[in-house]
């Protein structure tokens, strides 16, 4: 999934969800049920060579600012600034910032390792272009009426 999706997602679940101690959990359930869904995201293609390490980072870096706009606009514009907000928006995409080093570094650590492996073997569910960003519009739209 785009950050997009799981930053979004995590904003609704913790201005819906109460209280904290339960919407955080959800956040990071929810990022691994998004990744069951079959979805296109900026890093796919990296590992099997058909995209350049250069090319996933900056669109990486576009899909990192738009999350952050879209978060601000819908959930954060005109309110006192929440640091619950974006603390759950950065965890609802932790499990994705953690495949940082290893995708780009080659870099896996214990216990990062066994995390990688788990998110991208057992759940992570890739999809082609144009259907795995299609269903990840509808989904934004519709979390953007729900906001």
């Amino acid at each position: 999934m785009l950050a997009t999706t799981h930053s979004l997602t995590s904003a609704l679940i913790i201005t819906k969800v109460s209280p904290p101690a339960l919407a955080l959990p959800l956040v990071l359930v929810f990022h691994y049920l998004l990744d069951l869904i079959p979805h296109w995201d900026t890093g796919s293609g990296l590992t099997k060579g058909l995209k350049t390490k250069k090319k996933a980072f900056w669109e990486t870096l576009l899909d990192l600012f738009v999350a952050g706009v879209l978060v601000f606009f819908f959930f954060q514009k005109g309110q006192v600034f929440s640091p619950l907000l974006w603390t759950a928006v950065i965890l609802g995409i932790l499990p994705d910032l953690l495949e940082f080093p290893a995708l780009f570094f080659g870099f896996r650590p214990f216990p990062l390792n066994y995390l990688e492996r788990f998110h991208t073997n057992l759940m992570h569910r890739r999809g082609k272009l144009p259907w795995g960003l299609i269903n990840q519009l509808v989904l934004i739209a519709l979390i953007s009426l729900l906001a």
